[in-house]
């Protein structure tokens, strides 16, 4: 599908060419720019250290269409080559940074290891990312051994949020974007024990990621067999909920679990998962695989590429 870039550059050069003085003059997107509507795949460590494989899957997403990529920075980063060959195919950038494996137990934590999470946040910005992803930036979700108030621990996980950003300014640039993995479950219900909320969140963040895979709503049998009202739903509540110019981007599910519910087979159960995010108030979804096993991912994103553009040609000719 490569060959078929070197047949537009003519094309392009020559609208360059054309271009009028006020276009010229407007700021030129910049692959640093937040997308339109995100669609892109999560980067595990393994993909990082197998740089035949990270070429690979760049490749295959940047000729699909895709346009960002979370990738691990813990235990191991990408090297600065291979972020800017990422950025040199399009790709928008995010830094995951994992804070507390399972959930803080306590009710603050430990110094060391804030630590080593501000000093992964410093690396990632040093090696370019435009966004800084936090995950597990929350209390145990199986019960803490201590006793906190709803608005305390929203306040305090905040507090953290505050602290990173305080403490990796001397190498974060100022218009470095902060977001964070939420529960998928947050967007729909008022208050949570983990320190998680939508309000408070979009106010300290540039971008809130629910975890919005259908087979996590445990007991939820409509959400677990609707992947497409699951999505959609999820995202329009975030957005709903947070303050204005927050985006909103679903976590999506690329694995094979509960599947069954929908009637749908693995490959229409992503699609329509990403069709619930295209036809939501959302700003995009990312697709999850612990292993990064895509090969149903990107048979099921072509599927949805080739559905939005039907339905696109069909809207502009009625």
């Amino acid at each position: 599908m490569r060959k078929f870039n070197f047949l537009v550059i003519p094309i392009f050069l020559l609208a360059l060419g054309c271009a009028s003085t006020e276009t010229k003059s407007k700021k030129s997107k910049s692959v640093d720019d937040f997308p339109e509507f995100v669609e892109g795949l999560y980067i595990n460590t393994k993909s990082i250290r197998d740089q035949k494989k990270w070429s690979n899957l760049f490749e295959v997403m940047a000729d699909r269409g895709m346009n960002t990529a979370v990738v691990d920075i813990q235990p191991y980063a990408p090297s600065l080559e291979q972020v800017n060959e990422a950025k040199k195919l399009g790709f928008y950038m995010v830094a995951r940074i994992v804070n507390f494996e399972g959930g803080l137990l306590e009710k603050t934590p430990n110094a060391g290891r804030m630590a080593s999470i501000q000093k992964s946040i410093r690396k990632a910005c040093e090696l370019g990312f435009p966004e800084i992803q936090l995950d597990y930036i929350r209390y145990a979700d199986g019960g803490t051994n201590f006793s906190m108030p709803y608005e305390k621990r929203y306040e305090s996980i905040l507090g953290i949020i505050k602290e990173h950003k305080e403490k990796t300014k001397d190498t974060c640039r100022p218009e470095t974007r902060w977001s964070a993995d939420i529960f998928g479950r947050v967007p729909f219900i008022q208050n949570d024990i983990i320190g998680q909320k939508v309000e408070p969140f979009s106010e300290e963040l540039n971008g809130l990621y629910p975890m919005l895979y259908p087979s996590h709503f445990y007991g939820l049998v409509h959400r677990v067999a609707d992947p497409y009202g699951t999505i959609k739903d999820g995202l329009d509540l975030t957005v709903q909920r947070a303050k204005k110019d927050t985006k909103a981007v679903g976590w999506i599910q690329g694995f094979n679990m509960h599947v069954g519910p929908s009637k749908l087979s693995y490959v229409d159960y992503i699609k329509a998962q990403m069709l619930g995010a295209k036809h939501s108030k959302g700003h995009g979804f990312i697709v999850w695989n612990a292993g990064n096993e895509y090969v149903d991912t990107i048979k099921a994103y072509e599927l949805y590429k080739s559905e939005i553009t039907n339905s696109n040609s069909v809207s502009k000719s009625e």
